[in-house]
């Protein structure tokens, strides 16, 4: 059995500066979260009980980590514009109205019903599918689905727009 002992202390000691340091500098709490612990998780597989670490070496990890995340916005963002300008593109030009507030409050969902949404419309994945990507049971994603189509369904009142139909068939 491996001694946890060193690593333990060294989670207890330092994990709330740790945390810190990325809630600075990542504005998402949920983020800042989730790097803190694929932080003490690279900190884990990597220890060496005859070359222990510290702070040092956790920030410095936690700055790669940060600059990951980063990168991964960047992408997210570049993605996000050109599925924009595709819904834009698909408007009739005498809704463009509709078209933006439709973008506006596709950007205002959670993330996670963002992706379910293109997955589940533009991709045209089944709920099984998508839970597949997303790491995620169909019925999470349905649940997830359901609270997106919810929040855009007053912007699609009187549009023509068969949401509703889509999606029931791809269980």
């Amino acid at each position: 059995m491996i001694d946890e002992t060193g690593f333990v202390a060294l989670f207890r000691e330092h994990h709330n500066a740790v945390r810190r340091f990325i809630e600075r500098r990542v504005s998402d709490r949920e983020a800042a979260a989730d790097l803190t612990m694929d932080c003490f998780e690279i900190a884990w597989r990597k220890r060496d009980p005859r070359d222990p670490f510290g702070l040092p070496w956790l920030y410095r990890t936690a700055r790669n980590l940060i600059a990951n995340e980063y990168r991964r916005r960047d992408r997210e963002g570049a993605l996000w514009t050109h599925i924009e300008d595709h819904v834009r593109a698909l408007a009739s030009e005498a809704e463009p109205a509709m078209a933006q507030r439709l973008v506006d409050a596709i950007r205002g969902l959670p993330e996670r019903e963002r992706e379910i949404l293109w997955l589940t419309y533009w991709e045209e994945l089944s709920a099984a599918e998508v839970a597949l990507v997303m790491e995620m049971n169909a019925g999470a994603v349905w649940t997830r689905l359901n609270r997106a189509r919810a929040r855009l369904r007053p912007l699609l009142d009187g549009a023509v727009v068969a949401a509703e139909g889509v999606g029931d068939d791809r269980r």
